[in-house]
């Protein structure tokens, strides 16, 4: 499956664009396997309490959705829980980060555990340190994949040795990368498919990866993520504010990031050409 992490639209001044927001995940769902609200690129710690529950109810996702859970306590994620159970969606989750040295072990247990005992959503552990800085110790991992509530993982750390630990503990829950220009060596290591932020804008390429690794044409694989590897790699390195600007320039309602943030990447000279080479393949969206 190739799922998107929507952005989440902004105006100029930063006020939550409901409908640029529902009319983008209706453009996108249809060449997707699914939608993830309030993910990473979805600026979900940008919103208030009000703005997420407004956002989710302008949601009509016809393809199985995820919302991203990045609290830092049970009771904050309670809430944040309840919102993802009314539109029936499982919850990606973060671990907790500002207090990360005093959590350990034992209270990233509680934390997730916790959330995976309230039962109104399947849980889905998140492991993205370069916008937490917080780490997802592999014990913790394997340990957290026997709760029956948490059915799957989403890493974005683009290290390999990771997933090939994911494969060799046979956790039995579903694995995603997050991490673009390693896609293809996911696969390899037992990943199912991928969320990823260039599903956004060009998903055909990856889903076409996605068929030739499951089909065994193994070379016509390699050549087509050599191919897209520095499509993926400058948009990680520009981040949503990239990614935004690139749904602009398609014509697409991506909005505008929320201040203090500015509205256009300094890598969007590097990125530009590389968007224009995949809109004339015919890969992007729009």
């Amino acid at each position: 499956m190739i799922i998107p992490p929507l952005p989440t639209p902004f105006d100029r001044s930063g006020n939550l664009d409901v409908e640029a927001f529902h009319e983008l995940a209706q453009i996108v769902e249809p060449h997707v396997d699914g939608l993830l609200f309030y993910g990473s690129n979805g600026e979900g710690v940008h919103l208030t309490r009000e703005e997420r529950a407004l956002g989710l109810a302008v949601q009509t996702p016809r393809k199985p959705a995820m919302v991203g859970l990045m609290e830092e306590t049970l009771a904050q994620a309670a809430i944040a829980l309840n919102e993802a159970a009314n539109l029936r969606a499982r919850v990606l989750v973060t671990p907790p980060r500002y207090y990360e040295a005093n959590l350990g072990h034992e209270g990233l247990l509680r934390y997730f555990g916790g959330i995976a005992d309230m039962g109104q959503a399947e849980v889905w552990l998140y492991h993205v340190p370069a916008n937490t800085k917080a780490q997802m110790p592999l014990p913790v991992v394997a340990e957290l994949a026997q709760h029956p509530n948490i059915g799957g993982l989403k890493d974005s750390s683009g290290e390999l040795a990771r997933m090939a630990f994911y494969r060799a503990q046979n956790l039995g829950i579903k694995l995603y990368t997050g991490h673009a220009p390693t896609f293809l060596g996911a696969l390899a290591l037992g990943a199912h498919g991928g969320i990823l932020a260039v599903s956004n804008l060009a998903p055909k390429p990856y889903r076409m990866l996605l068929e030739l690794w499951q089909a065994g044409q193994v070379a016509e694989a390699q050549a087509l993520q050599a191919e897209v590897e520095p499509f993926g790699r400058v948009l990680a390195q520009g981040g949503f504010v990239l990614l935004k600007q690139a749904l602009r320039h398609l014509g697409l309602p991506g909005g505008y990031p929320r201040p203090p943030y500015p509205s256009e990447s300094p890598v969007w000279p590097s990125f530009q050409p590389l968007l224009e080479e995949f809109r004339e393949k015919g890969w992007t969206v729009g």
